[in-house]
């Protein structure tokens, strides 16, 4: 199997056609997303594995190489990543490169938000908190507790902090001293990104996250980006939030889901 150079993973950007795997593929191809991309040849690939370096594999393409995928699955990514490991790939490539593993398939969702909508503002902002860009606020909500937390989730989507501040974008929900909500962009490419959202447990079900998404649903349309939002399906609040701001169904999809603590060093 070729690992393909930085810049190269336009090579594979074909055989991810689905549109959750398109988000991502794309925010690779345009230097946003951190993965290592592997396929069967550079010159011209027919199956392709794309890895984000911790929670998230991609695999697509046809399936005579099989068995070397399987190989280099359980020698690279297995013992490397997170233990728990999440694998976006078709019902027969998982029988083909997958079987065995101690993983379960679970059902996802898949919304992109429609320009036209408007979001649902009836949740007031709680007294004492309001909501600030991260993007140009990073450094004064960095002296806030549960900054550490956005920077983490940052470091996750993007090469660094930096260009998530450069090229990203993000909205969190604050006191004076602590951050409550935050939602940040992730597989940003031209005119589309993904979000990640999160809400601190203590402040949960007080229209935060929705307020928050707001605001950033709000930024995106002012300059011509589709956000998407990408959520388990039995994950009933993310899927209402979305709904709220506007968010449409897309598609369902499955992912396999496992546990691979056993396997790392």
């Amino acid at each position: 199997m070729d690992l393909l150079p930085g810049g190269e993973a336009h090579r594979v950007r074909h055989l991810f056609g689905r549109a959750h795997l398109r988000l991502v593929i794309d925010g690779v191809v345009a230097g946003n997303t951190p993965a290592t991309v592997w396929a069967d040849e550079a010159g011209a690939p027919r199956s392709a594995l794309v890895w984000d370096g911790t929670h998230n594999l991609y695999f697509a393409g046809d399936l005579d190489r099989a068995g070397e995928w399987r190989d280099l699955f359980e020698r690279e990514i297995a013992p490397a990543g997170e233990s728990i490991l999440k694998v976006h790939t078709s019902a027969a490539s998982a029988a083909a490169v997958f079987a065995g593993l101690p993983m379960r398939r679970r059902q996802r969702v898949f919304y992109r938000r429609d320009p036209r909508a408007v979001a649902d503002r009836r949740p007031r902002l709680p007294a004492g908190l309001r909501i600030t860009p991260i993007h140009e606020g990073y450094d004064d909500l960095s002296a806030l507790a549960n900054a550490a937390d956005i920077t983490a989730e940052i470091r996750l989507g993007w090469h660094s902090v930096a260009d998530f501040r450069r090229d990203g974008l993000g909205f969190a929900a604050h006191t004076d001293d602590t951050i409550v909500c935050w939602c940040t962009a992730e597989f940003v490419s031209d005119g589309k990104c993904g979000i990640g959202i999160e809400t601190v447990g203590a402040y949960q079900g007080r229209g935060l996250a929705t307020l928050t998404a707001a605001a950033f649903v709000d930024h995106c349309a002012a300059r011509g980006i589709t956000p998407h939002w990408d959520a388990w399906a039995n994950n009933l609040p993310s899927v209402a939030v979305a709904r709220k701001v506007g968010f449409q169904l897309v598609e369902h999809y499955s992912a396999l889901v496992g546990d691979f603590a056993d396997l790392r060093p």
